[in-house]
This record gives structure tokens, C-alpha cells and sequence, in this order.
């Protein structure tokens, strides 16, 4: 029985934001989320970058214009894109030895289909215990 990332709940934690758009208006939706990150997007719902709090802390510090400053300037580039057929096993393993900033995943056109929070990796590193004691 061979888990995958599609068994997890992948729409949390996270919302979708596009490369044009302002560092104001991503700080806005980052507000309304109690956890999380913003994936940004390109037109074709491709993953391009992460903004968390990170980058806004970095863009104050080098006191940008929140309202002209672009998403693209700032976004966080590291980042492991799965697929959502993957094995949750295979993508533990892949997450230690890489230590992306984020974890994405994407339909099998290799659009965005959702966030791989830190929850959802406790939730997984939980299924592969389940599954290693029940010698699955």
C-alpha cells in the first residue's frame, strides 16, 4: 500500500500569488493566514518562487516600496517541486537530503496543486512509521 503525496491535504498554509504583483498586496494576503507561505505563480500556474516572512523582513530592512516592488524581486527560488504520484517516502527522503526552503507540488501537466506545509510533512513522517510497524 503505497502512500502518495495526493493522499495528503495539500490546500492549507498556503495561497497563490502572481510575479507582477506587489509586495503590498502579498503582505495583505500573507496577513490573513494565521501559518503558511504565498506560492507565486506565473500565468500558466507554473511555481516560480515562495514568499514568506523571510523575504518581507528582508525587503523592509533594504526599505523597498511595498507598493512598486514586485513579488519576482523578492520570492524565495528554492524550492523541490513534486509530483502528486509521487511516494510521501520518496519525498521525505528527497526533503532531507535536499533542505529546500518549501515543498511544492503539481498535477502531471507540472501545474501548481498545492503546498507541502511542515504539517503535512509531520503527517507524512507519521504514514511512513504507520506503515513501516505494520511492514507495509
Amino acid at each position: 500500500m503505497t502512500k502518495t503525496i495526493s493522499d495528503l491535504n495539500l490546500e492549507d498554509e498556503h495561497m497563490t500569488i502572481g510575479l507582477e504583483d506587489s509586495i503590498a498586496e502579498a503582505s495583505g494576503r500573507l496577513l490573513t493566514m494565521t501559518g503558511g507561505i504565498l506560492v507565486v505563480l506565473d500565468d500558466d500556474s507554473k511555481t516560480k518562487g515562495v514568499i514568506g516572512h523571510r523575504q518581507f523582513l528582508k525587503a523592509l530592512s533594504e526599505n523597498v516600496d511595498a507598493n512598486t516592488s514586485k513579488c519576482s524581486a523578492w520570492m524565495e527560488m528554492d524550492f523541490l517541486e513534486v509530483k502528486l504520484t509521487d511516494s510521501i517516502k520518496s519525498v521525505l527522503a528527497d526533503v532531507k537530503k535536499r533542505g529546500p526552503q518549501a515543498v511544492v507540488a503539481v498535477d502531471s501537466n507540472g501545474d501548481f496543486a498545492g503546498y507541502f506545509s511542515p504539517a503535512d510533512y509531520q503527517e507524512a513522517t507519521n504514514i511512513v512509521a504507520s506503515l513501516k510497524s505494520l511492514k507495509l
